[in-house]
């Protein structure tokens, strides 16, 4: 009785913790829980950009690049989350894609959100299509922003 008491607890304590994993992995936008606040974060361009080269077919519209971290020397530290928002026709109100790079254990992961309603949708491209371009940038951490 014991055992099955104690078998009982644990699994309503796992499911507990995925939940709340999973609650917090997203906000109720649909962007990452990571990028809360990004809009507040140092800015890593000088001025809004529509251009950045071979990127801005990828990424067409006015961009703005916030990250969440300071570079030490010449790189960003691990938990770094840069995001990047683009509008597109009317400039004010919800960008119409956000992308977001974040950093763990010297490696970036990248995710795409497209505007959907009022929600976001990550578009699901695969980690090296993102990498290939920002191999580019390779000297810079990978972040075609110098700042």
């Amino acid at each position: 009785m014991r055992s099955r008491i104690l078998a009982l607890v644990l699994v309503v304590a796992l499911t507990a913790a995925t939940g709340v994993v999973a609650l917090a992995s997203s906000t109720a936008n649909g962007l990452p829980s990571s990028s809360n606040g990004y809009a507040k974060w140092p800015r890593i361009n000088g001025t809004p950009f529509t251009s950045t080269g071979p990127l801005s077919s990828a990424h067409a519209g006015v961009k703005n690049v916030y990250a969440s971290k300071r570079k030490v020397g010449k790189r960003y530290p691990n938990g770094t989350v840069i995001v990047k928002t683009i509008q597109r026709g009317r400039l004010n109100g919800m960008p119409a894609q956000v992308a977001v790079m974040r950093k763990r254990d010297g490696k970036w992961r990248y995710d795409e959100y497209e505007l959907s309603g009022s929600t976001y949708r990550n578009l699901g491209f695969s980690q090296s299509l993102c990498q290939g371009c920002h191999q580019m940038a390779r000297a810079n951490d990978y972040v075609f922003t110098k700042k």
